[in-house]
């Protein structure tokens, strides 16, 4: 098994632990306190849901080609895979929800091929500023292999440099709205 996989898995797998862990300390202890923060932030009654979904290309019943996508679960996953991410947002509130923002990390293991919405914001340097590709840059260092000396080069981002894709909604997401957030992704 790939250490690509292996990152992969171990990833869901804590995710899995996080999220049962998460939900049984609600169920216990959170119920008061998440009143209270919906009280005072409606952000709260918004709700994301995210999931992975791996798109294949193969033979159609007729024999042309089809675009099909499945859950890591059911398939072996492996680099050269290109990856859908699906955030799906729901609104459970009575009320509309203003400044809602969504910030989704890029996997190590994964090479950022582009987002479905053209709003969408993106960061090269872990999370620290976000703005659209064609307006960021990156610093490269370059050795001199003779010389051994190295220097540094300033450059146009690349999907492959991108770390974080950040949603930041204009506009209100309405009492009871829902939707869904996707960027792509290779396998590396």
């Amino acid at each position: 098994m790939s250490s690509k996989w292996t990152i992969l898995t171990e990833a869901a797998l804590v995710l899995g632990m996080l999220t049962a862990g998460i939900a049984a300390a609600e169920a216990a202890h959170a119920a008061p306190l998440q009143a209270a923060i919906q009280a005072a932030d409606p952000r709260a009654n918004v709700k994301i849901e995210s999931k992975i979904l791996v798109e294949r290309t193969e033979p159609g019943p007729t024999g042309d080609t089809v675009t099909k996508l499945y859950p890591p679960s059911d398939v072996k996953v492996v680099p050269g895979d290109k990856l859908i991410f699906i955030n799906s947002y729901s609104n459970t509130g009575s009320t509309a929800v203003t400044g809602f923002v969504v910030n989704n990390p890029v996997h190590a293991a994964v090479a950022f091929t582009g987002v479905r919405e053209e709003w969408a914001l993106v960061s090269v340097d872990g999370g620290k500023n976000f703005a659209k590709l064609t307006e960021l840059t990156v610093v490269d260092t370059v050795e001199a292999s003779e010389e051994k000396a190295t220097t540094t080069i300033t450059r146009a981002a690349q999907p492959r440099d991108v770390t974080h894709v950040r949603w930041m909604f204009g506009k209100a997401i309405d009492a009871r709205a829902s939707g869904e957030l996707r960027f792509s992704g290779v396998v590396k």
